[in-house]
């Protein structure tokens, strides 16, 4: 039960931290407003320490930390799902993770976003969200990524309006 519990509420606080900033992102598209970036800079860094979290106790008590036993598992929940028998998806999670926490982290440090990369970071780790808990996952979390995915795309494509505006 403990081990469920050390798996899973990383990976939702993840979740959340990812979503916190993805939001937060946008409410600065543009603006500038450092409060803004500073939501977007800390949530996502939380939410990318929570992922590191969440594989490092995946690795030690799913899986007693065999790199072998990780890609078997990976690879026999990616046949269920998908038909194809993909163990990379391993350093698909390794890149992700990577790619969230590092980023995230220069974010912390400097106080600001990249302007060059922060899209890139963004759409790739947006798709890898949207695997993981939209194709992999059923239930909640499914559902609730689903709605939290929609409401980011409604407020990315859709035009802004200043505060003036009615």
């Amino acid at each position: 039960m403990l081990d469920d519990w050390l798996m899973t509420v990383p990976v939702w606080l993840a979740l959340a931290g990812w979503f916190v900033g993805s939001f937060a992102r946008r409410r600065d598209a543009g603006v500038g407003n450092p409060t803004w970036q500073t939501v977007y800079c800390f949530a996502w860094l939380f939410g990318s320490v929570m992922i590191a979290f969440h594989i490092l106790a995946s690795y030690g008590l799913a899986y007693g930390w065999s790199h072998e036993a990780a890609i078997e598992a990976t690879a026999e929940e990616s046949e269920q799902v998908t038909g194809i028998r993909a163990g990379w998806g391993v350093y698909v999670n390794f890149a992700f993770a990577a790619v969230w926490l590092g980023y995230s982290t220069a974010m912390a440090i400097s106080g600001r976003r990249w302007p060059g990369i922060d899209p890139i970071v963004f759409w790739f780790t947006a798709a890898i969200i949207v695997s993981a808990t939209i194709v992999f996952e059923t239930g909640a979390v499914r559902w609730i990524s689903v709605a939290g995915i929609i409401g980011l795309m409604i407020s990315i494509f859709l035009p802004r309006t200043s505060a003036g505006d009615h």
